[in-house]
């Protein structure tokens, strides 16, 4: 699988932890079958991940899980984008999600 199709799979998902949990592993997985691409599908994976260990053994609600759901899906957006890009504006587009989920995102 490739990474617009790991995103494509993604968006069509429920909000759930397993959702992200199968995300952050295939996402993981394209790290050594892409390793030119492996930092743009490391942020996203470690994104994934901390939700899962956030959230896997409680109960959240629907708009939090929706919230971080329509997060990942942005972040996704922005590396499809990235991945037919130039050097220069790939690495932009990777600063950009790594810059939003360090500062911006603060539940999970």
């Amino acid at each position: 699988m490739d990474f617009p199709g790991l995103a494509q799979r993604f968006a069509r998902s429920e909000a759930g932890t397993d959702a992200f949990k199968a995300f952050y592993r295939d996402a993981y997985e394209l790290m050594k079958s892409d390793p030119l691409n492996a930092g743009l599908y490391f942020v996203v994976g470690i994104a994934a991940q901390s939700y899962v260990r956030t959230y896997e053994d409680q109960g959240v609600t629907a708009e939090v899980a929706d919230k971080a759901k329509a997060t990942l899906e942005g972040y996704n957006a922005k590396l499809v984008q990235a991945l037919g890009a130039s050097a220069d504006e790939r690495l932009r587009l990777l600063g950009e999600v790594a810059l939003d989920y360090e500062w911006q995102v603060a539940n999970f």
